[in-house]
């Protein structure tokens, strides 16, 4: 490179700089006007939606000097604890591919918190703030009532519906991933209405999720996978016998800690066999997210095991795996 090519390169580099000191004083700004409305923030990773902070709900603020520390030091994304905010969000999401309700009407989850408010127990669905996410759902923030608790579900309300209160938190106006923003829906009001009553007893009354290690393994998807190590060449069989012992230890943990590292673990291991032509991807993200699941993996955080098997299996399949390789 000549060093009269070099200046060129600077007005991209201040570009971005700009760019990124924009969004900065716009998540800044949001994070500020939540805390004004009563509502605990916390920073999320920049372009992402876990959390910066570990014990993200104890430390969640509305202070609003740590809030300008913070968010002044990095285009932080913005998580909103329910619990200490004293909210209920309604997660109406849109259906993964191939995905259906199997009800008239209902493809998504708007459309399921529709045809809940038409039911003989349904009501009025109160306008509230309400925030559009990257996948093209709905977020719907209510003030959740003092005298009742109220918890996470994971579909457990209709189809593509999931709710966030104690223990879970929304992603805030402002905040980017995937190069898509979270924004105020149009025409929505800035403050979180007060919970409907019909919304508060479905909520309340919906089945309580398994617990950890609570839903066992279909005794198919077991033998499927035995059947799996009988067939095919001498490495298939082996590279299955591994496939089945990552799934088989997985869903033996009873445990909370450690269960999502193992899983990303086992991804991995599955995607250096995907890698080498041993394993069929499908077939081993089926036999994963079962065993995932037989773990209690997914209940309180929804897509919590695609997530998690993504980002294992995507490292797998960069170092492919064969007999006589390390894992």
């Amino acid at each position: 490179m000549r060093v009269r090519d070099v200046p060129a390169l600077v007005p991209h580099r201040q570009r971005n700089n700009t760019a990124a000191w924009a969004l900065r004083k716009t998540l800044l700004a949001s994070a500020l006007r939540y805390a004004e409305r009563g509502m605990y923030v916390h920073p999320l990773l920049v372009g992402a939606k876990e959390p910066r902070w570990e014990h993200w709900e104890e430390r969640a603020t509305r202070d609003p000097a740590l809030i300008e520390r913070t968010w002044g030091r990095a285009p932080f994304n913005i998580g909103v604890a329910c619990g200490p905010s004293s909210l209920l969000a309604l997660d109406l999401d849109v259906p993964h591919e191939g995905e259906v309700s199997g009800v008239p009407g209902v493809v998504d989850g708007s459309t399921m918190l529709a045809a809940l408010s038409t039911a003989p127990t349904g009501g009025p669905i109160t306008p509230t703030l309400t925030v559009l996410t990257r996948s093209g759902g709905r977020h719907l923030i209510y003030r959740a009532p003092s005298r009742v608790a109220v918890r996470n579900t994971a579909r457990t309300l209709g189809f593509c519906i999931d709710t966030r209160a104690a223990g879970g938190y929304v992603v805030g106006i402002g905040s980017m991933v995937d190069g898509a923003m979270y924004s105020l829906a149009q025409d929505s009001p800035t403050d979180p209405a007060v919970l409907p009553e019909w919304l508060l007893t479905l909520v309340t009354t919906a089945p309580t999720p398994p617990k950890y290690g609570g839903a066992p393994r279909g005794a198919d998807a077991v033998a499927r996978l035995r059947e799996l190590g009988r067939e095919g060449t001498r490495e298939q069989r082996w590279a299955a016998g591994i496939l089945r012992s990552e799934c088989d230890e997985l869903a033996a943990m009873k445990q909370a800690g450690g269960r999502n590292t193992r899983l990303n673990l086992a991804a991995y291991r599955a995607g250096q066999l995907v890698a080498a032509g041993l394993v069929d991807q499908a077939v081993a993200e089926e036999h994963l997210t079962e065993a995932a699941q037989a773990a209690g993996l997914g209940v309180d955080t929804p897509r919590e095991i695609e997530k998690t098997l993504r980002s294992g299996m995507t490292a797998g399949l960069a170092r492919p795996r064969r007999m006589g390789g390390a894992a």
